[in-house]
């Protein structure tokens, strides 16, 4: 096909706009940031060139490495999150009637605003809550506290948020690789005398692998950019302070815009090697499939 001058004309008008965009609103914050990373910059001032220091006390003071030990406990619930959604997905592969409204249901906790979210377990975890009367009701009073207060217990209790919020969204992606397994080698593996528990090992789990990895890494990418639940709940008070929610405190609360883009550059550089995986996993999936 023979381009003319005025069709390549209009080509490039038309990629003008998003170039643009991109250079303006991506690139050149992020280098912008890079910069500011190595400065001492109180968003007033001309910033102060301080080399590698904003960084050395990000991983030197404890006050900082605990942010990212308090990631830990989003990427420890996840876990339990994508076996229940696996077990579900199993459970219903095939024919179930009234799917589309089952996973309609079990899609909605991940569509909820976050406001909507932490209202309902500020309640939840409250001493005179949901949870508490739970294990009241059961006779284990003893156990009931405040949840949200146990220095302990505060991080973890929020982390198990995530659980009800995310398990759907795995579910889908878990019930749709299964979806696509088929049917014949379930019926080879019947007629072979195998049970369901072999059927899952060997048929279901090797096949949905690459789905598996997918939402591991994606489990690791959201824990390291957790901010609305544990800010909009305690405001990241009682040790429950995220990298996201210092890099909000720091910028704008105590004026350490420099600080700030150092924690922002370690989480940007933590969450671009997550979805590079992801990426690439992608591409040796398509590149098999193919």
């Amino acid at each position: 096909m023979i381009h003319t001058k005025g069709t390549k004309l209009l080509i490039v008008s038309f990629l003008v706009i998003p170039v643009l965009h991109l250079l303006v609103f991506s690139y050149i914050p992020i280098i912008s940031n890079i910069a500011l990373s190595f400065t001492n910059y109180n968003g007033v001032n001309p910033p102060q060139w301080v080399g590698l220091k904003n960084y050395q006390r990000l991983f030197t003071d404890p006050q900082y490495l605990q942010l990212f030990k308090n990631c830990l406990w989003y990427m420890v619930v996840a876990i339990p999150q994508l076996i229940f959604a696996f077990i579900l997905a199993v459970f219903v592969n095939g024919k179930f009637r009234g799917i589309n409204f089952f996973k309609g249901v079990l899609i909605v906790p991940y569509l909820l605003n976050g406001v909507i979210i932490s209202t309902i377990f500020i309640i939840f975890f409250n001493n005179s809550g949901t949870l508490n009367s739970i294990l009241k009701a059961l006779g284990l009073g003893s156990l009931a506290q405040q949840w949200l207060h146990n220095l302990r217990l505060v991080n973890p209790a929020i982390a198990s948020i995530s659980i009800w919020r995310y398990y759907g969204l795995n579910f889908l992606m878990f019930f749709g690789g299964l979806q696509a397994i088929s049917s014949e080698l379930y019926e080879a593996a019947a007629i072979d005398g195998c049970t369901k528990w072999q059927e899952i090992r060997y048929i279901s789990i090797p096949s949905i692998l690459n789905i598996l990895f997918i939402n591991v890494l994606l489990s690791i990418s959201g824990s390291i950019q957790v901010f609305e639940i544990p800010y909009i709940m305690l405001n990241g008070a009682n040790g429950t302070a995220t990298p996201v929610i210092q890099i909000q405190q720091s910028a704008f609360a105590e004026n350490r815009v420099g600080f700030a883009s150092a924690l922002s550059i370690v989480v940007f550089i933590i969450v671009v090697l997550a979805v590079g995986l992801q990426r690439l996993l992608d591409k040796k999936e398509s590149i098999i499939d193919g």
